[in-house]
């Protein structure tokens, strides 16, 4: 049962990490979240957003959104709603002053206080990055040919920017920009190469340092560049596919040497869990919350370097499901709020006839109310009319049913229904005796419930209770 508990906790937790933005739904407020911005960035004081639609499913009630584990949540003041009265509440979370690693990707409690409801949880998750990670910051290669460096400077978050200010400086070119950057916009900079500096260095990766400031804070970062041979190597590359992507590069051989090539291919830590390769990667570089898989291999002439990258999101959908169907399972057969135990015993009796005491034991783990517990009859038995302490609410001889009512158990509270069986017909070897079953309401949802199925063993000889 450890086990089992141990597996549950498990369970939860990962589908808390990888269905953030399912709805969340409890018997008082039913919760559905929309990811505005996933990113925090600290020392703009930058907030992550998301937006709740929050419906009441109770009676009207004074409600509260707090965290204890040091994220500041906004808005915080308290708020009314109706009964089935709908809410929408555009929610900022703000990084902890104790944050030192960027990025750091978790997830966090939050919690809905109602003063008459009492306190639900619920889970966000949240990126919290210092300004230099709050950017996709990289450089396509350049060549001898090269005229212009392709600078990508993306917006990892949904946060907008009125002015970003961009110093950059290399061996290849010293440049400052200025400009606005939208939500999650991607901006493309193409910026020349100053030939004269150029035309003098050899191939090879060289660092780009770039200096960035924004609502009046700077920090510094870099990347790596790389300024490739003036070689005839023919790149290509596909991009395929959405569930299952495929992309392919391939980088043949088109000149007259051996040529040394690299293929670089960047996944994040998360999809890389996903993503399989044709060949083994020379080498794996990690880096915030990004791999960096590299390919190096010497072409001949006429042969190339092919390099095939599966992402299968259909295992992930396959996990999903697993864990849906072993939650369900779980809730089902295992946590359900009412156990039941059947017991049977032999019963002497003074014309000798054949018969059983049947007991079926019922423990509440929870409070449980409107509780109907079946029990079957054994074929060729008949039911001898003296009972336990509980005489039956209803027998059926038709359809050989007995019948139990209980208007309410409280937690921990136990109950034993037991009744005896006859036959006149002796029974020799084992008597099955079918499983018995309850029916009941658990915070409103209708749940079923059945005991182990009992037998008895009647044979020559043998000891009889």
């Amino acid at each position: 049962m450890a086990s089992k508990k141990v597996g549950l906790v498990l369970i939860l937790s990962i589908i808390s990490l990888l269905l953030l933005n399912l709805a969340v739904v409890s018997s008082q407020l039913d919760i559905k979240k929309e990811v505005v911005s996933p990113v925090a960035i600290k020392d703009l004081n930058i907030p992550a957003e998301y937006t709740l639609t929050i419906t009441n499913l109770g009676a009207s009630d004074t409600f509260n959104i707090y965290s204890l584990v040091g994220i500041t949540l906004q808005p915080n003041e308290s708020f009314t709603l109706g009964a089935n009265e709908v809410k929408v509440i555009d929610l900022k979370a703000y990084p902890p002053l104790e944050l030192k690693v960027s990025p750091d990707y978790y997830s966090f409690d939050y919690k809905i206080a109602g003063q008459k409801a009492g306190i639900q949880s619920d889970e966000l998750a949240i990126t919290l990055v210092y300004l230099k990670d709050a950017f996709n910051f990289y450089v396509d290669d350049i060549n001898p040919e090269s005229t212009n460096a392709i600078v990508h400077f993306d917006n990892r978050g949904g946060h907008v920017f009125s002015n970003i200010n961009l110093d950059l400086s290399s061996a290849f070119f010293t440049k400052t920009l200025s400009f606005p950057l939208g939500a999650f916009e991607k901006k493309t900079i193409e910026i020349p190469i100053d030939k004269e500096k150029s035309r003098v260095l050899v191939a090879g990766p060289y660092i780009l340092n770039a200096k960035i400031s924004a609502e009046g804070v700077d920090t510094a970062t870099s990347v790596v560049m790389k300024f490739t041979e003036a070689a005839n190597i023919e790149t290509k590359q596909t991009d395929e596919g959405i569930l299952f992507n495929r992309v392919e590069v391939e980088k043949l051989n088109k000149g007259n040497t051996n040529l040394d090539v690299s293929t670089v291919i960047t996944r994040n830590k998360f999809t890389s869990l996903f993503t399989t390769f044709n060949i083994k990667p020379t080498r794996k570089e990690s880096k915030g919350f990004t791999n960096t898989f590299i390919f190096d291999a010497q072409v001949a002439p006429g042969k190339s370097l092919d390099v095939i990258a599966k992402t299968d999101w259909w295992i992930l959908i396959g996990i999903i499901v697993a864990i849906i169907l072993i939650w369900y399972i779980t809730d089902k057969y295992i946590r359900n709020k009412l156990i039941l135990r059947k017991t049977v015993g032999f019963v002497r009796t003074k014309g000798g006839e054949f018969a059983l005491r049947i007991n079926v034991h019922l423990k509440a783990r929870d409070f449980v109310e409107k509780i109907k517990i079946i029990d079957r009859l054994p074929p060729m038995v008949k039911v001898f009319e003296r009972y336990g302490a509980f005489a039956p609410d209803r027998i059926d001889e038709n359809s050989r049913r007995i019948e139990w009512n209980i208007a309410a158990l409280g937690k921990g509270e136990e109950r034993t229904f037991s009744y005896i069986v006859y036959s006149k017909v002796g029974v020799m070897g084992r008597f099955e005796l079918p499983a018995a079953g309850a029916i009941y309401e658990f915070q409103g949802k209708i749940k079923e419930a059945s005991s182990n199925q009992a037998f008895f063993k009647n044979e020559p000889g043998a000891k009889k209770d």
